[in-house]
């Protein structure tokens, strides 16, 4: 078959006439723009991981452009502006299925929280970008049939691509041969008709399988979206376990970098089911702590306040009051007022408790094991936090059957992450019974120094006890001064009755308030 091309005025008169040399090489399997620090960080992160690194090297033999991707996932990750590298810069792989890829996951549902956790926290990002290389790679065969096709097309395709160059590139050279001749001879012409239709040739033959491959990812986009969308949600639920982690047990929550302290705490918690399970409360209830410390606001004589909402004006913060000074604000400062919203210092209430030693009694029977156990004592671990940063002695009694407790005692300065650890991973197991951590408390007001204790006791069950000893109970609160807060995790039987109600100064229901409410509500008035 004869070319489109049959005189040297017919080349002239083409589009080919005006061809450039082509740049070298097939361009890059990079995708995303990096700076030379996240090429740094990144380079940091890596060293050492030969399980990403095994994981590359296996998939690069299929794809050689997945450890391109591999970078590229972490650097959609981690920055905060991802730019694009230009189409005419990229492979055919990176153009074909690294790019898609990257689209797929930044239309993802998960992708908006994996980033919210991820940006800018290098650890997170790397982990999160590990997980989802890995998970690409074991799809690896399916995404390429889905996105390439059955035939591999996008190798054809990449080696069509360079013949073309070649062609364009000889084409280019003889036409620079011919201008700079001031009389070429026929050879020299028929060369050139015969090296353009060979470059025409080359890009019908890449067009028409460009085409193919183009027409295929279409037919399978909702197939390769499916699978990069588990990819991302497992990347997420990793970033976030990392951030969960740390942000439970790292004496230093906001530092989500690569160190030595960071892997060990990582390797640790990920051997420990019941500490992963703590660690999906703890993080957030340690937040929660320190913006009640920041929330502080000193009042009158100088004690400190938290801020709160409600409708008492005697309590309004002035910022409030000065909408009462312009017509165009006292509609606003009435319906804040009508709906007890308005910006108000809350004041301790003249009670017991005069910021005594905290006693947690937590419920480890049966029931409780799982995540009501794991939400249990991140919020004991909380009040360990509440306890240390204001120089209290504190104690977690374990319970569950009459007579079946554990008592760790944490005193100001003088325990070990090793100590919390214990503490936390101690499970008991078995039925319930009230009588038994309340008698260990008045031990621990009689024998260990416990003032004015504040008490907190976290049940999931019931527990009737005798009136003889609720009159003793009495006796020893009007004595001792100590006051009981409950926190039923009534959630599956609201309105479940509770024996030490009376003695209590609040009760917390997880059939009434989320979990992270019931930790505000303690943290608020402890600190």
């Amino acid at each position: 078959m004869r070319g489109p091309y049959r005189t040297i005025e017919d080349v002239l008169r083409s589009p080919w006439a005006a061809i450039e040399r082509p740049g070298e090489g097939p361009g890059t399997d990079r995708v995303l723009h990096s700076t030379r620090l996240e090429d740094s960080i990144y380079a940091d992160l890596r060293e050492g991981d030969t399980g990403l690194e095994q994981t590359e090297q296996e998939a690069a033999k299929k794809l050689p452009s997945f450890p391109a991707l591999s970078r590229d996932v972490f650097q959609s990750f981690y920055s905060l502006m991802p730019r694009k590298i230009g189409d005419g810069e990229l492979s055919v792989a990176a153009r074909k299925f690294n790019a898609p890829i990257l689209e797929h996951i930044t239309q993802s549902g998960d992708y908006p929280t994996l980033k919210s956790v991820c940006e800018g926290r290098e650890l997170p990002a790397y982990e999160a970008a590990s997980e989802f290389v890995a998970r690409t790679a074991g799809e690896l065969d399916s995404l390429l049939s889905n996105i390439g096709g059955e035939k591999n097309a996008l190798n054809t395709l990449e080696k069509l691509e360079q013949g073309e160059r070649q062609a364009q590139k000889e084409l280019a050279e003889l036409l620079e041969r011919m201008q700079a001749m001031k009389d070429c001879g026929q050879d020299l012409e028929q060369s050139v008709v015969d090296a353009a239709n060979k470059v025409e040739s080359k890009r019908r033959q890449v067009e028409a399988v460009g085409k193919l491959v183009d027409a295929n990812a279409a037919k399978s986009r909702n197939d390769v979206a499916e699978l990069v969308s588990l990819a991302v949600t497992a990347a997420a639920e990793k970033a976030d376990e990392v951030r969960n982690i740390i942000g439970a047990w790292s004496d230093d929550p906001g530092n989500l970098e690569k160190n030595e302290a960071n892997a060990d705490l990582l390797a640790l918690v990920r051997k420990s089911q019941v500490l992963r399970d703590i660690a999906k409360y703890l993080g957030s209830f340690r937040e929660i702590f320190a913006q009640g410390k920041r929330n502080g606001y000193a009042y009158g004589r100088g004690e400190k306040y938290a801020l709160a909402l409600g409708h008492d004006l005697s309590r309004a913060l002035t910022s409030e009051l000065a909408m009462l000074a312009s017509p165009q604000t006292v509609p606003l400062f009435l319906r804040k007022y009508q709906r007890g919203q308005i910006k108000q210092y809350q004041r301790r209430e003249p009670i017991y408790k005069g910021m005594g030693d905290i006693i947690c009694c937590l419920d480890e029977s049966d029931s409780t094991e799982g995540d009501p156990a794991g939400w249990g004592k991140a919020v004991a671990l909380t009040l360990l936090e509440i306890a240390a940063d204001s120089g209290r002695s504190f104690a977690l009694i374990h319970f569950s059957r009459l007579g079946r407790f554990q008592t760790d005692l944490f005193r100001p300065g003088a325990y070990t992450m090793a100590d919390k650890l214990c503490a936390a991973e101690t499970f008991l197991g078995g039925g319930t019974n009230f009588q038994t951590p309340m008698n260990e408390a008045l031990r621990l007001m009689e024998a260990e120094g416990f003032e004015n204790a504040d008490i907190v006791f976290v049940t999931d069950g019931e527990c009737e006890l005798p009136d003889q000893y609720l009159e003793q109970l009495r006796a020893e609160q009007t004595a001792r001064r100590f006051t009981v807060t409950g926190v039923l995790l009534d959630k599956g039987t609201p309105g479940m009755a509770f024996s030490l109600k009376q003695f209590c100064q609040n009760i917390y229901r997880t059939s009434e308030l989320l979990g992270d409410e019931i930790v505000r509500e303690l943290v608020g008035k402890r600190v």
